[in-house]
């Protein structure tokens, strides 16, 4: 799982812009929904559309003229490296994500296919199964080395603008502060986000049933049936389960591919609003 949204409680100046403290209301709702315990694709995109808002607010805090002074003054202190490194990174998880995302989406409209032609005599049906468990299992990989990169580069990113905060400038130190605990927030909820994209495949295989599948399920230590399970290992256990009463995965595809589809536009939502927000800075930094 992600690990905690660790950000502190920041006590702001007394004459804080009403903007400011929009964006701290704001995270302390995110983090009172605590991302990296998400379990379920609502959860992830409730996050997400709480990290589009807090985007939204920043952007109201940088477009201020007395913002964009402060910094300006600080040019020198505010260099490229503090403030823009972390929103790379974080835009090119977003990427990432949004492709890793569309890859399952596409797995499970290609099983969704092959069911309906299973119907008509098609046998390829244990193929795209067997192409959907492999993909599953690369996924979780590709997700576990970017939440510790994630995990590292955050960590550097938050030195560097913790360094700032003994700036003897009062509104450059809150802009400081505040673009400290955005990122963090964004890191953390696309650690929850990769998290659960990661799941364990969960479900008894049938070796007389599916063969290939039923050997890549043990590869990645199959949960048993009857465990706790999101949208995705749902679906696992309908497409390789042991419960002959069930129909076969019609209605978890469909929800997994809903799942998918909900998550994948609230990453774009985030990722565009992280362009936004880049550019915005480099405005201000090359004034």
């Amino acid at each position: 799982m992600a690990a905690k949204f660790q950000t502190r409680s920041v006590s702001l100046p007394t004459r804080s812009h009403p903007t400011t403290i929009k964006i701290h209301e704001e995270l302390t709702r995110l983090r009172a929904s605590d991302p990296s315990s998400a379990s379920s694709s609502s959860a992830i995109c409730n996050s997400l559309s709480t990290l589009r808002d807090v985007y939204d607010s920043l952007d109201e805090l940088l477009a201020m003229a007395s913002t964009r002074e402060a910094l300006s003054r600080r040019r020198c202190v505010a260099e490229e490296e503090l403030f823009l490194n972390g929103s790379v990174k974080l835009m090119d998880t977003c990427e990432i994500a949004k492709d890793v995302i569309a890859r399952l989406r596409e797995s499970v409209a290609a099983l969704q296919s092959a069911i309906r032609r299973r119907r008509k005599g098609d046998s390829s049906l244990e193929s795209s199964v067997s192409d959907y468990i492999r993909l599953r299992g690369k996924t979780r990989k590709d997700a576990r080395k970017l939440i510790a990169q994630l995990k590292q580069q955050m960590g550097n990113h938050n030195l560097k603008l913790r360094a700032a905060d003994h700036d003897d400038d009062e509104l450059f130190g809150e802009v400081v502060r505040v673009l400290r605990e955005v990122y963090a927030a964004s890191s953390c909820v696309l650690q929850a986000l990769l998290s659960f994209v990661m799941t364990p495949v969960c479900g008894r295989a049938k070796q007389s049933k599916w063969g290939i599948a039923s050997k890549l399920m043990r590869r990645h230590k199959v949960a048993a049936v009857g465990c706790e399970v999101n949208e995705i290992q749902a679906a696992d256990v309908a497409l390789v389960g042991d419960d002959p009463k069930k129909e076969f995965g019609n209605k978890e595809l469909e929800s997994v591919e809903c799942c998918f589809k909900e998550i994948e536009g609230g990453v774009e939502g985030v990722f565009r609003r992280l362009i936004k927000s880049r550019a915005s800075l480099l405005n201000i930094l090359s004034q």
